[in-house]
């Protein structure tokens, strides 16, 4: 073992480490299980665990610059000193030294998972989730790729600071500076939960504070989609790989148990972390052993209750055994320590003392048989005289509105039921009869018949804009003559809104200016937020979308200070947030705003209804514009189905046709492309529409052509050909739609690359490419092109295609190494670096492509198995 090099033993190290500290008879299984996934690696193993590698290794260590990666170049990274390993991975203290600016960073570097599937799948995973991540509480991911060295690794904000624990006893923090700190964690964790991703290993040395008290969440390694049934993220594969998944001190009971994890889980640790940061002992472990007393204790032992009362109520909710009995989310864990500093009542006292009543039912069942009646009684008796008390003005006043709104519930009703065997009864039937009749029975009250009024406007806004517009000039007309401020500053805003719903944005703009400058708006927060959701709206679809983004904040921060973060109004505020940073080319943070809205809608139940499948859709088309085709064909997919069910006649919109079968054709599924281009088709046939039979037809013969259906294929093609000089066609959004490039397909497939080579450049020329235009609506036709080159033996031109695809692909540093777009153009440049000669950068570049393809593209996608062929040619 003489010979091993810096780069072997960065790989060999921690597994020598990991081997070491092995019981004798953990450490045969523990090879043989190496020996499977890396036998090369597993020889050198054993080598360097005999008597003569032990005294090799100690000459090595005498040197040890020799021996760690210190002054590796990672990207724009110099790696200085290791901060910490782990089972995933080394981590190192970096320094930009790329000249652009100064700046540290934490570089993780993958060394178990290098030899092992599920392992690098964890990396990446890992990676994925700290993108979604945006919270000043959690580490940021600053860049992520693969070393010269082959080994993937991620650059993360460096944290200079100390574990929580350690933080909390040197600075002699007292009790509630102490739950003030784990809230600071809680508002990191319920960011994570908002974006569908459970941490799963919380516990102190994960979680830094800095020296201005700063919360820094570390180490999303084994964290896991809330959302997912991926397999690749399932327990048992991870645990596999890289020892227990989980801090076992931390761990909530299902996840010793192997049950589903819930964000209750990170719930149970922060519980865990709370219980240690105010005792000084762990709530069940203290004493044990050995980790079988751990989990002994974890589902055996009672958490004995902290003091004071309350604060040991909301500890010992979080702290349940049963995962359903505690706090859900972080939210609402952090809700109760709050109202605890605030000397206001806790949710969980009054849970705690049903949760002690529920016990000593079990125990006394007919004791508290023979009781319950007379008790029920008593209590009901004393609790309606305290709150009657108490409450009697304001419960009257609220009984008086909602006796309103039932009365008006009840009349329409009996209206839509009286229609019942007449004749059927349209949504604008059912809404102009509700019109009259709340109109009829509360013209005398001006204030319910107001907010009624413009509720019920809002339902006519998708079809029919005049009535709307009427509507809110009589509400308006009634705040005027009562002097209701709010109602009249709500109902201006809506009608500037219908304007910009009618397309005349001026109009619109100047009448939401009006409302805006005027200083009572701010008076009524919630009034507030609608109309800098009006503004949001106006300046996006305007083409302003800079303006959009504070008002957009400015709303949510509204309604985040007023806890209302659950209606469907907060949803289409991260809906609206969502199209804003993405038309800003801010697809991660897009992404992440998204995902909150549609697990809102899950967690809300409105997961079934077709705002939820055209949520999911806009989801699934940022992914698809970073490249990661994979994952945005999977939910365009569930998005079509819901979609389907929520039209009892089936007709799908036609975005979710079109998107889906363009993702499917890209992924090799051929069968499915085929399927919904010809529903689109139809479709346009069926409309009239030229333009959406068009582009269904374009793609249908794609995708015969893919099936080898090559008389099918010129059918379409004609049929095409016949329509394809519609103009609408020519300003596709997303690609290049002429005929010629059919026509180019067609020659390619039959071994004609001159002509095939020659139809494309025509249609980049048209596409204004020769003149340097460059757009990511080019890239499969200038793919097509760089192919045709290759088959004519003419590198240089593939590679020009190539890369000029690739900068139109890449989005940010990370879709260097997740985009399938920038990896399908990296295939094709290291195809033409072979051809021209330089095999060792057509072997680097293939490498980062099958990277690049199998991370957006997935191993099935036909590029990324081209890519493992093109390799194994280079081998």
């Amino acid at each position: 073992m003489a010979d091993i090099d810096r780069e072997r033993w960065a790989v060999l190290e921690p597994l020598f480490e990991e081997a070491f500290g092995l019981p004798p008879e953990a450490l045969e299984p523990w090879l043989r299980a190496l020996s499977v996934s890396a036998p090369d690696v597993a020889d050198d193993v054993r080598a360097l665990l005999s008597d003569d590698a032990s005294a090799e290794r100690e000459r090595f260590l005498t040197n040890p610059i020799d021996l760690t990666l210190q002054g590796l170049e990672i990207g724009a990274y110099t790696l200085e000193r290791p901060l910490g390993h782990g089972g995933m991975g080394s981590v190192w203290l970096a320094r930009r030294t790329d000249g652009r600016f100064e700046g540290k960073a934490a570089v993780k570097l993958l060394n178990l998972s290098l030899v092992t599937t599920v392992g690098r799948e964890r990396f990446r995973r890992e990676g994925s989730m700290l993108a979604r991540l945006t919270h000043p509480g959690i580490a940021r991911l600053l860049d992520a790729g693969v070393s010269q060295l082959g080994q993937p690794y991620l650059v993360l904000e460096h944290v200079d600071g100390v574990a929580l624990d350690t933080y909390a006893n040197d600075h002699a923090l007292s009790r509630d500076e102490r739950v003030r700190l784990v809230l600071r964690v809680l508002d990191a964790v319920a960011h994570a939960h908002a974006s569908l991703v459970v941490h799963r290993d919380l516990k102190p040395s994960n979680i830094l504070v800095t020296r201005d008290g700063t919360v820094k969440l570390l180490d999303f390694g084994i964290a896991k989609l809330a959302d997912t049934d991926d397999p690749s993220t399932d327990t048992a594969a991870i645990t596999v790989d890289g020892g227990r998944a989980f801090t076992l001190q931390f761990a909530a009971p299902e996840q010793v148990r192997g049950d589903p994890i819930t964000t209750a889980t990170d719930v149970y640790a922060v519980g865990v972390i709370l219980y240690l940061l105010l005792s000084g002992r762990h709530p069940t472990a203290e004493g044990a052993r050995s980790p079988a007393d751990v989990v002994r204790a974890l589902s055996e032992v009672q958490p004995a209750l902290l003091a004071p009362h309350d604060l040991g109520s909301v500890v010992g909710k979080a702290l349940r055994k049963d995962a359903a009995e505690r706090y859900q989310n972080a939210e609402s864990f952090a809700a109760d320590l709050e109202r605890f500093l605030q000397h206001e009542p806790v949710s969980a006292s009054r849970d705690q003392l049903m949760y002690g009543a529920r016990k000593f039912v079990r125990r006394h069942r007919t004791t508290v048989a023979a009781a319950s009646a007379i008790l029920t009684i008593l209590v009901s008796a004393v609790v309606f005289s305290v709150r009657q008390q108490r409450d009697a003005e304001r419960q009257r006043d609220m009984a008086v509105a909602e006796s309103k709104r039932a009365d008006a519930q009840a009349e329409f009703a009996m209206l839509v039921m009286s229609q019942v065997g007449a004749r059927p009864m349209t949504v604008r039937d059912i809404l102009d009869r509700t019109r009259e009749g709340l109109e009829r029975q509360y013209a005398t009250d001006s204030a319910f018949l107001t907010s009624a009024l413009m509720q019920l406007s809002s339902q006519y806004a998708e079809f029919d804009n005049r009535t709307r517009g009427r509507l809110l000039l009589r509400a308006e007309s009634i705040a005027v003559a009562t002097h209701d401020t709010s109602h009249l500053l709500e109902a201006r805003c809506n009608l500037a809104d219908n304007l910009r719903t009618e397309g005349k944005y001026p109009e619109a703009d100047r009448a939401l200016s009006a409302v805006e400058a005027l200083p009572r708006l701010r008076a009524d927060p919630h009034v507030e937020a609608l109309c800098l959701l009006t503004r949001a709206t106006l300046e996006n679809e305007s083409g302003h979308v800079e303006r959009s983004a504070p008002a957009i904040h400015r709303a949510i921060a509204i309604r985040d200070s007023l806890g209302q973060t659950r209606d469907l109004f907060y949803i289409t505020l991260l809906d609206n947030l969502g199209y804003t940073l993405d038309r800003q080319n801010r697809p991660r943070e897009a992404i992440v705003a998204r995902m909150r809205g549609i697990g809102l809608m899950d967690t809300t139940g409105r997961g079934g209804t077709s705002a939820s499948a055209v949520a999911r859709h806009n989801l699934a088309m940022t992914y698809n514009r970073i490249g990661e085709v994979a994952q945005a064909e999977g939910i365009l997919h569930d998005a079509l189905l819901r979609m389907s069910h929520s039209d009892s006649g089936g007709r799908i919109p036609v975005q979710f046709l079109i998107h889906y079968a363009h993702s499917a054709l890209f992924q090799g599924d051929a069968d499915s492309a085929r399927k919904y281009f010809g529903l689109l088709a139809a479709q346009g046939v069926a409309d009239r529409n030229a333009y959406w039979e068009g582009r269904a037809l374009f793609g249908l013969a794609q995708a015969e052509l893919m099936l080898g259906r090559t008389r099918d294929a010129h059918r379409t093609i004609q049929r095409f050909r016949v329509i394809a000089g519609n103009p609408d066609l020519r300003k596709s959004d997303d690609q290049v739609v002429d005929v010629r490039t059919l026509d180019a397909l067609v020659a390619l497939a039959a071994g004609d690359s001159t002509r095939g080579n020659a139809l494309l450049r025509e249609t980049l020329h048209d596409a204004g490419y020769f003149s340097g235009k460059r757009s990511a609506t080019q890239h499969s036709t200038l793919m097509l092109a760089a192919r045709a080159a290759l088959a004519l033996r003419e590198p240089d031109s593939a590679l020009m295609f190539a890369r000029d695809a690739r900068s139109t692909a890449t989005r940010d540093s990370l879709t260097i190494t997740r985009s399938a777009r920038v990896g399908e153009a990296l295939l094709l440049e290291a195809m033409a670096l072979w051809q021209r000669g330089d095999t060792t950068l057509a072997r680097a570049e293939a490498g980062r492509a099958r990277l690049a393809l199998t991370q957006g593209g997935g191993a099935r996608n036909p590029r990324t198995r081209e890519a493992e062929w093109f390799l194994s040619r280079l081998r």
